[in-house]
């Protein structure tokens, strides 16, 4: 019998480069709805083909409409989604598709949203259920999971917008006992507390992005501190598609992330790039 880890370190192979992962996710309309930016699948695809990016994480409806500009580029495939944004809260969610279907529509790698810490046992519940049900065919079909796991902690701080480094290390512990091969999460500004947070998860962690800011240089200060503190990459759409500048926008990250630039450097690459 051949093990299925196989399948799983050779799929890994697609979406990292020596170890380190530089995500262009445009998943966003299956919630949101066309956002500036993610009007077509094959531009986005080919952006992030051109700069650098070493996986794109997309649903399969854009990856038919793009997969003529995939080349060498890692395809992370949203198998999961919630209700749209006309529906209410996005915490509900049901699959898209299976591991198996995901495979043959060419996924190197799946992922799957779990929100904790939302106050709804019920909810939480089946979120969780799914990523272990997701997990065990994962392994059967040696398809490597990302958990986007996220703590949505309500605080008597209405100042705490952001999960504290200790609920960031329960969502990134729980991508390890639920069979997780990468997890993306968000960065809440502690680096300690996150390295911590790291340390005990014994996973792969990349950041997720966010939504814009009115600051375009905030992006690379915010990447490098994580490279700093243990991450291994990120996954960043908005910040990118949603610039002024995307391309330059990818090149500077891709810097930081795969030659350890510094953010100085990086704005330098961004400010100096082409559109």
């Amino acid at each position: 019998m051949i093990s299925t880890s196989m399948g799983k370190q050779l799929r890994m192979r697609r979406v990292f480069r020596d170890g380190r992962i530089l995500v262009l996710p445009f998943d966003h309309p299956i919630y949101f709805g066309p956002q500036a930016g993610t009007e077509d699948p094959a531009r986005l695809v080919a952006l992030a083909r051109d700069h650098g990016a070493t996986a794109v994480l997309l649903t399969a409806g854009a990856l038919r409409r793009a997969v003529d500009e995939v080349g060498d580029l890692g395809i992370i495939m949203r198998i999961d989604t919630t209700i749209t944004k006309l529906g209410g809260t996005d915490t509900v969610m049901h699959l898209l598709h299976g591991v198996e279907e995901a495979a043959a529509l060419g996924a190197d790698m799946v992922v799957i949203n779990c929100y904790v810490g939302i106050g709804d046992v019920a909810v939480e519940s089946q979120l969780l259920t799914k990523m272990a049900d997701v997990s065990a065919e994962c392994e059967r079909m040696g398809m490597p999971m990302c958990g986007e796991i996220i703590p949505r902690v309500s605080y008597s701080d209405p100042s705490q917008t952001m999960p504290t480094s200790e609920d960031l290390g329960v969502a990134m512990r729980l991508g390890l006992e639920y069979g997780c091969d990468l997890v993306k999460t968000v960065y809440n500004g502690d680096p300690e507390g996150y390295a911590m947070a790291i340390a005990a998860c014994h996973l792969p962690v990349i950041m997720a992005g966010g939504p814009k800011s009115n600051d375009e240089l905030a992006i690379f200060h915010q990447l490098k501190e994580v490279m700093t503190h243990g991450a291994c990459g990120a996954a960043i759409g908005r910040r990118v598609w949603g610039s002024s500048k995307p391309g330059a926008t990818l090149d500077a990250l891709r810097a930081i992330i795969m030659d350890d630039v510094t953010a100085e450097e990086a704005i330098q690459i961004y400010q100096q790039g082409r559109g």
